[in-house]
């Protein structure tokens, strides 16, 4: 087993070429990164431990402890990852939209399952509970969501903007869509809908449509 994780296909030949270190670390630090995520989305970070993160990771907790010196540090990187994921959704929708538009409906659904997954919302409002009796953990939470806020304001301005919104018109266009998702998020964990999720989405695309009357594809 150890064998068949350590191995990986040298390029354009098909031959299996020995992992290097820093490759089998990275591959260690992202399964870690992972299972951390997933435990806090289901027990919440209050409950979290490294045993259950180990267990989840099928790694050992020696593992654990040759990277991250703490829990925290380890909770750190893995929110750190999430979060910097949701920056590069939102800078992929400018990009698009760069590219060639994207219609109402588009916008909503990419924002809805880039910028506000179930996972991202979950664990970032138990991030954000945590994180009030821990200065250094408030940092770090309070810096991400800066980061992400900016990067929402920065998207609203050049997808709204090319519609003839002012600044502070298209960062509150975008301020009522994110925090629509959001909400609907929360709502969709307590009493899941599925119908009822995708009307409020439709509804949320044609909010854009009513007030933004050019710059989206029809």
């Amino acid at each position: 087993m150890m064998g068949q994780h350590d191995n990986t296909e040298a390029e354009g030949t098909g031959t299996p070429r020995r992992r290097t270190q820093d490759e089998r670390s990275a591959a260690t630090i992202e399964k870690l990164c992972n299972a951390t995520i997933s435990l806090i989305a289901e027990v919440g970070y209050a409950n979290l431990t490294t045993t259950m993160i180990a267990r989840r990771a099928e790694i050992s907790r020696g593992a654990i402890l040759h990277h991250f010196d703490t829990r925290a540090d380890l909770v750190k990187r893995a929110t750190g990852g999430m979060w910097a994921s949701v920056v590069e959704a939102a800078a992929a929708i400018r990009a698009d939209h760069r590219a060639g538009g994207l219609t109402a409906e588009e916008f909503i659904e990419r924002s809805w399952t880039g910028l506000m997954t179930d996972t991202y919302v979950s664990v970032t409002i138990d991030m954000m509970t945590a994180s009030r009796g821990d200065a250094d953990l408030r940092q770090h939470v309070e810096g991400w969501m800066r980061r992400m806020f900016s990067s929402y304001r920065r998207t609203a301005r050049e997808v709204f903007g090319d519609s003839g919104l002012t600044p502070e018109e298209a960062e509150t266009l975008m301020l009522v869509v994110t925090s629509s998702l959001r909400g609907l998020r929360v709502g969709q964990m307590i009493e899941p809908d599925p119908a009822r999720a995708r009307a409020a989405l439709a509804l949320l695309a044609e909010v854009i449509r009513t007030r933004v009357s050019t710059g989206f594809s029809p």
